[in-house]
């Protein structure tokens, strides 16, 4: 690749490079217009699958319309299939049918053995038929509960659906059935499959669950078209939908070639149907498919376009660009004697002069070159000697945490052997005595273990108090605040002082790491007052800003000579005070610590949220306010 780069002259790669560069930009463009085609397309399959359900919602009130007109009036009609006279039934069933209306093509009884007892109107291959293995019937005789059919078709009868409602007695048994043929081109039906807005080729339909298209608004013969099969019935026992494209999935005797479409499908509720809207492909999507074309085309007619307007341009730049390279071979041969002519526009121009210019000061510029050389060299011995002392202080800072941790180690040791271990030996003898001496009573026994008993709480509460100054659970559940506060109440208050805790700005949750820092540097001021400072009282602040989190630890105890800590600091491993400004440098931030004898102290912290780390130490109080106001600098506090 890089011997074929050098083989090519300028002009060469600067249109491969537009070209390049093109058809990245192109490639992306290409990307960005697919997703708006495919979201179009997306756009376009969510709205047939709206029609589909607002068509099902439709039919599903028209059948329960329906339903509850007939439940009515077959329970006034009272009609009896075995002893009713025929005048009787036909009255009754031309009541249903009138209430019905054109909706229903014929309104039949059946009784309890399936027998077809009297139709309105009279159809005499309808009468005496049995229709007890028809699946719906049975149904309504077995679930007591009216029911709309799929296909419905008795022998020599026109296929239709059905509305089948049990025929009750006043016990609410079932002595029979009302059949209603349902008029499927009926306009309040085709009415609600009619203008749906999906185009001159889009059509609805309704099919059953065993994809018979009940009524459908093409032109084809609904019942004569058998072609979706078994495909909705699980979606229509479930109440389900679904929107997709259709292939081949319409195709009918009398239109055989592949089809490419649109379908969706929307269950109804009442009725083992669905509403089907298909549209064909080409029409539904014709908005993405012309706007997918129109941008191809925009995008080839702009990249030849740039094209033909890069090549012009590039040679323009070029032809002058070789009259420089000849001039520049001069000089490079020790040629420095011929100016070099001004050639092509405005830039190459200066480009030109600039040469001519570099030709002149050819041999001060060496000259100068070798003084930046020294200047670069010394400046990098300056830079060498402050990274090793950074280095050193880097070091420094690892020793000091590791003597820090070492202390803390320490006197938790200490403290366990203080507390802990003293008091299980005392445990330990208490038990041995009370196991070893007989006892005179159970009381005795007792008397003996009580101050066993309570010395074991003592040192559980001992343990707990420990574990907590570890690690408190707080900290990790509620945050640091929350934590400062609850160690400040269950440190100081034992000891008479009075801790207060305010908060500046918005509280917020800090990463795990700040958090447990400045947790550890309240905690280290707390013990410190607790232990030395013989305080009453105790105010915490924090300050919490979008750059920096700030602590304020300040007690009105007896003060302490900090010139004296420093001192000691430097001679003796402590961690103490001088941890606090360790801890906080290991962050980037800063501390200051200020005291005076019989004036209290005030330990300020303020750690950066972003930006670099850094090692040095600010000594200016930090947070923003100070609660010592003397004049002078005898009055003013010392600070650390």
């Amino acid at each position: 690749m890089k011997r074929l780069s050098l083989n090519l002259n300028l002009m060469t790669r600067v249109i491969l490079l537009v070209t390049v560069g093109l058809l990245i930009m192109f490639a992306g463009l290409a990307f960005l217009s697919l997703q708006a085609v495919q979201q179009s397309t997306d756009r376009t399959l969510q709205e047939r699958l709206l029609v589909a359900r607002i068509s099902a919602s439709r039919v599903d009130d028209l059948l329960q319309q329906k339903i509850a007109i007939l439940k009515t009036i077959t329970a006034e009609a009272a009609m009896d299939p075995d002893h009713a006279s025929s005048e009787a039934i036909t009255a009754a069933l031309r009541l249903v049918s009138q209430a019905i209306g054109d909706f229903a093509q014929y309104v039949a009884l059946v009784d309890r053995r399936g027998k077809v007892v009297w139709t309105e109107p009279y159809i005499r291959d309808l009468i005496g038929a049995d229709l007890s293995p028809n699946r719906y019937v049975a149904r309504v005789f077995t679930e007591g509960q009216p029911v709309v059919s799929g296909y419905f078709a008795p022998e020599n009868i026109e296929p239709t659906a059905a509305i089948i409602v049990p025929n009750q007695k006043g016990n609410g048994a079932a002595d029979g059935v009302v059949i209603v043929a349902v008029n499927l081109k009926h306009p309040s039906i085709t009415h609600l499959l009619g203008p749906l807005g999906i185009g001159e080729q889009g059509y609805a339909e309704i099919v059953d669950e065993e994809g018979f298209p009940l009524v459908s608004t093409s032109e084809e013969e609904s019942w004569q078209n058998c072609r979706y099969g078994d495909r909705f019935a699980t979606l229509i026992k479930d109440k389900g939908m679904t929107v997709g494209r259709c292939h081949d999935c319409h195709t009918t005797s009398a239109y055989q070639h592949r089809q490419n479409g649109v379908m969706a499908f929307a269950s109804i509720s009442t009725a083992p149907w669905g509403i089907v809207v298909q549209q064909h492909e080409r029409e539904a999507f014709a908005y993405s498919e012309t706007l997918q074309r129109n941008l191809l085309i925009l995008g080839a007619i702009a990249l030849s376009i740039t094209l033909i307007i890069a090549w012009l341009l590039t040679r323009s730049v070029v032809n002058p660009i070789h009259t420089l390279i000849a001039a520049c071979q001069r000089i490079t041969a020790g040629d420095l004697t011929q100016p070099i002519p001004r050639v092509g526009g405005a830039e190459v121009s200066i480009l030109a002069r600039s040469f001519d210019r570099m030709r002149e000061r050819l041999n001060e510029s060496l000259h100068e070159i070798q003084e930046w050389n020294l200047e670069l060299e010394h400046r990098v011995e300056q830079r060498s000697r402050e990274l090793d002392g950074a280095e050193q202080g880097r070091r420094e800072l690892l020793r000091k945490l590791v003597v820090a941790q070492e202390e803390e180690r320490r006197g938790l040791a200490r403290e366990l052997h203080d507390e802990t271990s003293q008091a299980l030996t005392a445990l330990v003898v208490g038990l041995e005595t009370a196991t070893t001496a007989p006892a005179a009573s159970v009381a005795e026994m007792k008397d003996r273990l009580i101050p066993i008993k309570e010395m074991a709480t003592e040192m559980l509460r001992e343990i707990q108090r420990i574990i907590h100054d570890l690690r408190p659970a707080i900290l990790d559940d509620l945050g640091f605040v929350q934590a400062i506060d609850w160690y400040a109440e269950h440190r100081l208050k034992p000891a008479g002082i009075q801790p207060v805790l305010e908060i500046v700005g918005a509280e917020k949750r800090l990463s795990s790491e700040v958090e447990t820092v400045v947790f550890r540097i309240a905690q280290e001021a707390i013990n410190n007052i607790a232990r030395h400072a013989h305080a009453e009282n105790v105010s915490i602040t924090l300050d919490f800003s979008d750059s920096f989190i700030a602590l304020e630890v300040e007690d009105d105890g007896q003060g302490f000579d900090v010139s004296a800590v420093a001192a000691r600091a430097k001679t003796s491993p402590s961690f103490g005070l001088p941890g606090i400004r360790e801890r906080a440098a290991l962050f980037g931030g800063t501390a200051a610590i200020e005291s005076r004898l019989g004036q209290g102290t005030r330990v300020a912290v303020k750690i950066p949220l972003k930006g670099t780390r850094s090692n040095g130490q600010d000594t200016s109080p930090v947070g923003g306010r100070s609660h010592h106001a003397e004049g002078g600098a005898e009055g003013a506090p010392q600070s650390v």
